[in-house]
């Protein structure tokens, strides 16, 4: 089995977080999702995720809070190989709203945390959400849209 490790960030703005369409996948017609990608050689897991980010969205001007990670490992399989792939995720405050997504997603949304967690696809997303979401709240760091 192939090991893979990804970065990513939820990245937040006045009280809304940045989902991702990825479009259509094997499983469904709209994948929605945030910003991930792979870790390249020499890179940290901040590096990456800033770097993925700033490719998916076009957003440089994100804040990391670096006291929240959150990792989630799936597996899937691609062509004969089944791969084992783990995402960190970081919480990143941005004041940008401007967004120009990359080739390979369809749209974006800016939503509020009740709406992330209705048009996030799979589940271990919506754990991201719920712990960036009581982060936030914890530490004082929400505001209403």
């Amino acid at each position: 089995m192939e090991l893979e490790q990804s970065a990513g960030i939820v990245i937040y703005n006045s009280g809304k977080y940045l989902l991702l369409n990825y479009g259509k996948s094997r499983i469904t017609a709209n994948r929605w999702g945030l910003t991930k990608g792979r870790i390249e050689r020499n890179e940290t897991v901040i590096e990456a995720a800033l770097r993925e980010a700033s490719e998916e969205t076009g957003i440089k001007d994100i804040s990391i809070l670096e006291e929240f990670k959150h990792k989630i490992t799936y597996y899937f399989t691609r062509g004969q190989n089944r791969i084992k792939k783990t995402v960190i995720y970081l919480i990143g405050i941005s004041s940008t709203d401007d967004v120009r997504i990359s080739e390979e997603h369809i749209g974006y949304q800016w939503a509020t945390y009740e709406k992330s967690l209705e048009m996030l696809t799979f589940e271990n997303t919506r754990k991201v959400i719920r712990a960036a979401e009581r982060y936030l709240r914890e530490n004082e760091l929400v505001k209403k849209p």
